[in-house]
């Protein structure tokens, strides 16, 4: 029985350990568990605050903002109420841009004044402002080779009416390009070849036609929300070629419609179709010429690969009938003529492209005397503001003698002032 009650208490003392030595695990556990928690709440506390603080100073930076936003209205009426200064300064800033086109022309026609010549082909002067919020002014002087000599003469000038009455209407009056088919309006340095097509020189001169005059465009809304655009101009008829030239008394009616559409992303066609009319004697309308054009260009631009690869494909026919102004005993009371040319430019590298382009052309005084002409080139853009040139053309002659030319052209400009409208 002794032995009974040593076991006993022995199994007691035991047990009172173990559950001592428990209890004393299960309260640890439970500090950690509450250092834990504690730390979350510091934790808490601290972002809680940072917010607090983020959102502080946005707070502050808005008032300061709403604040500062009446400032900035009173200096902005300010600055409108003294128009007087701004156009001060304005007058003397105009776009000034200065254009060379230098070439070597080389070709078999010994006649020819430019016979294996390098010669400073044309210098042009462009200055370009606003005159007011309602019109802008520019002016083109073209700098060219008279012999031995240099003379200068004003290319374009004229002011354009931005802000009419009617919508998607201006006007331009001065002297400009006539805005007949696609090639006449281009400058030089805004060819895509070195020369101009045949069929422009033979019926329009060197020159192309220009005259003082105006001029009026409207944007024609449609259906389609495609860019249509109407232009009616008045001119002067001192054009020799298919006019009166200085003999011209009356003036030459100009219609031009112009279509522009997308056919997809990556191509658009544009359309035109043009007719001018006017006195060839100074007979007051007595002798007249009618002149119907077409042109149509169609361009390639890949999405992708814009910068490196391109191709325009540029067309352009007139039709022209002339009163004969000669001797009536010829039996001949109208003369009909015509002149064509196609071409196409490829781009296939960022800055190189070529070119090929045909020529027909008979001539507004005879429908029996034509030239066929074919030309082949290569264009380097060095950059925007130069390009390097290099063109050879073919030209057969059914009242002359054929001829081969070659020209190396380097175009430069200083300034502002890019190419035309292309």
């Amino acid at each position: 029985m002794k032995k009974v009650y040593i076991f006993l208490f022995v199994f007691f003392v035991l047990g009172r350990c173990v559950f001592a030595g428990d209890m004393q695990k299960n309260n640890s556990d439970i500090d950690d568990l509450k250092n834990e928690i504690e730390q979350l709440k510091l934790q808490f506390q601290e972002m809680k605050a940072n917010y607090e603080s983020k959102i502080n100073q946005l707070e502050t930076k808005i008032a300061g903002l709403q604040e500062a936003s009446p400032k900035i209205e009173s200096t902005q009426i300010a600055q409108v109420s003294k128009p007087a200064e701004g156009r001060f300064f304005q007058n003397f800033n105009p776009d000034i841009s200065v254009i060379g086109d230098f070439t070597f022309h080389g070709t078999d026609k010994k006649d020819d004044e430019q016979y294996n010549q390098f010669k400073m082909r044309q210098a042009e002067l462009a200055f370009s402002a606003p005159v007011d919020s309602y019109a802008r002014a520019d002016l083109f002087m073209h700098i060219e080779p008279d012999g031995e000599e240099w003379g200068i003469g004003l290319c374009e000038g004229y002011i354009t009416l931005l802000e009419l009455p009617v919508p998607g209407l201006q006007a331009k009056v001065g002297k400009f390009k006539a805005n007949f088919g696609k090639v006449n309006r281009m400058h030089l340095h805004s060819l895509p070849w070195v020369d101009y097509p045949n069929m422009l020189t033979n019926f329009f001169g060197e020159e192309g036609m220009s005259q003082p005059g105006i001029s009026a465009s409207y944007l024609v809304p449609n259906p389609w929300d495609n860019y249509i655009e109407l232009t009616l101009e008045a001119m002067n008829n001192h054009n020799s070629s298919v006019f009166a030239g200085s003999e011209g008394r009356d003036l030459v009616y100009i219609a031009h419609l112009k279509n522009f559409f997308d056919i997809n992303e990556e191509s658009a066609i544009e359309l035109g179709g043009s007719f001018a009319t006017g006195p060839n004697d100074d007979g007051h309308g007595k002798n007249r010429t009618n002149i119907e054009g077409i042109d149509l260009t169609y361009k390639w631009k890949p999405l992708k690969e814009g910068l490196y690869k391109s191709f325009v494909f540029q067309n352009e026919i007139l039709f022209c009938q002339k009163d004969n102004v000669g001797d009536e005993e010829l039996g001949v009371k109208q003369i009909d003529s015509w002149g064509v040319y196609s071409s196409a430019q490829y781009q296939f590298a960022k800055r190189w492209s070529v070119f090929g382009r045909y020529d027909f052309s008979e001539f507004p005084d005879s429908a029996n005397n034509c030239d066929y002409a074919y030309s082949v080139g290569m264009t380097f853009n060095q950059s925007e503001y130069c390009f390097w040139r290099l063109q050879f053309k073919r030209t057969d002659r059914n009242y002359s003698k054929d001829s081969n030319e070659i020209w190396l052209q380097c175009n430069f400009g200083l300034g502002p002032h890019r190419k035309h409208e292309f």
